[in-house]
């Protein structure tokens, strides 16, 4: 699943995803996962409200990202 996140969120290298490719039509729950991934991301970008906001707190939350 980890590997569907990467792909769906354009983030996988491109052996990640011919390896993911060639796996897909052997494994059924790869298959609906990437698809329900898929759905889900395409959901929320079509409902949520995009904004901006103050760099700070971009900063902000970074830092803490980093320092997990």
């Amino acid at each position: 699943m980890k590997l569907v996140q990467l792909i769906v969120d354009g983030q996988a290298t491109e052996e990640q995803i011919a390896q993911f490719k060639s796996n897909m039509d052997k494994c059924l729950p790869c298959e609906k996962g990437y698809e329900l991934e898929k759905c889900i991301k395409d959901a929320m970008q079509l409902r949520l409200e995009k904004k901006c906001v103050p760099s700070s707190l971009l900063d902000c939350i970074k830092k803490k990202i980093s320092g997990l």
